[in-house]
């Protein structure tokens, strides 16, 4: 007899961790990776661990089940093909990028969707989120605002200090000589 495909608890198993996946972490990404070789997903998953996003490659039959258990049918419907799901709790624009530059790199490699905090989007919103800048970059421009007007305030009341001194050293200049 010839052994073919997973056992049923090796099946179970990886319906059971995509499952946790999904309760664990409030975004992933969906990807039909193609025909891109093993190495070159190794290379994806160590980029994006540095992110905090874990990347599963994904027989379809499970994932629909695992999405369905998870009552996200909608996305389950979607896994055609060879599939991949990045699953994420850190930066959500670091793994985007690290997604779509992966894409860029490796053309059979196509974003499907992204479930961004109990939101579905395409690609497109994907590839926009991954033209953001980093989250700290964005802190620093809101701080930078912030701090502007208080900068300029400053420089005003400083400029003010800086004429009365020079005044006042005139008038006093001006009484030693008389």
């Amino acid at each position: 007899m010839k052994a073919t495909g997973f056992s049923r608890v090796s099946k179970d198993k990886l319906i059971g961790e995509i499952e946790k996946e999904l309760k664990t972490r409030s975004t992933f990404f969906v990807a039909q990776h193609g025909t891109v070789s093993a190495t070159a997903l190794d290379r994806l998953r160590a980029r994006l661990r540095q992110s905090d996003t874990r990347y599963l490659v994904v027989k379809n039959s499970l994932g629909k089940k695992a999405f369905d258990r998870s009552n996200m049918k909608q996305v389950g419907e979607t896994l055609k093909g060879s599939c991949g799901i990045a699953f994420t709790s850190g930066d959500i624009v670091a793994s985007s990028k690290t997604l779509v530059d992966f894409a860029k790199e490796n053309e059979t490699f196509k974003i499907q969707m992204a479930y961004l905090n109990g939101e579905l989007v395409g690609a497109d919103k994907v590839k926009v989120l991954a033209s953001l800048p980093s989250r700290e970059v964005l802190i620093a421009k809101v701080l930078g605002g912030m701090q502007a007007p208080i900068s300029n305030f400053v420089g005003v009341l400083s400029g003010t200090i800086r004429k009365i001194v020079t005044v006042l050293d005139a008038v006093a200049k001006k009484k030693g000589s008389a």
